[in-house]
């Protein structure tokens, strides 16, 4: 009865620690040079510009919903932001595409890279035409856009902080 007992504690002590363990991310077998804060700075860019590839495409989404709605003043003004919208989407495309040719390092020279293509988000994030969507006059539709336009820009935010 002794024994039954004592290998039921050790089995639950087990099942306790092995959950515990799971959740912990230890990395091992670093290449040569390459620190484990650079491999989570890298993992930690990834998912940002995993973020920001998800809230363009929700902007794009509002942006389409906006003219179904007749909230451009024209179709000129709509193709001009859709085409920011594209230039976004090309950047954070070519971001990711760097970061997965080089995975798990993300040193000075990653950075300097990732500064230049993130530099013509923030351009296309700063031009008249996407921040023509602030002047929508309808306030359902100006509600709307905001909220997605400011989730789009945190997510932004987040990717510049990693590499600064």
């Amino acid at each position: 009865m002794g024994n039954r007992k004592l290998l039921s504690i050790f089995l639950a002590c087990s099942l306790a620690l092995s959950g515990c363990a799971a959740r912990v991310k230890n990395i091992t077998d670093l290449p040569p040079g390459v620190t484990l804060a650079e491999v989570q700075a890298w993992d930690s860019e990834v998912a940002a510009l995993h973020r920001v590839a998800v809230t363009t495409s929700a902007v794009r989404q509002g942006i389409l919903g906006l003219q179904q709605a007749g909230a451009f003043p024209n179709d000129a003004a709509y193709v001009k932001v859709l085409q920011v919208i594209a230039k976004i989407d090309q950047a954070e495309l070519e971001a990711s595409a760097y970061l997965r040719g080089t995975p798990n390092t993300f040193g000075a020279t990653q950075k300097v890279k990732l500064q230049s293509i993130l530099q013509r988000m923030k351009d296309a994030v700063n031009s008249p035409e996407f921040q023509s969507l602030a002047s929508i006059k309808n306030p359902k539709t100006a509600g709307n856009i905001s909220f997605l336009v400011n989730d789009f820009v945190a997510a932004f935010t987040l990717a510049l902080t990693f590499i600064n």
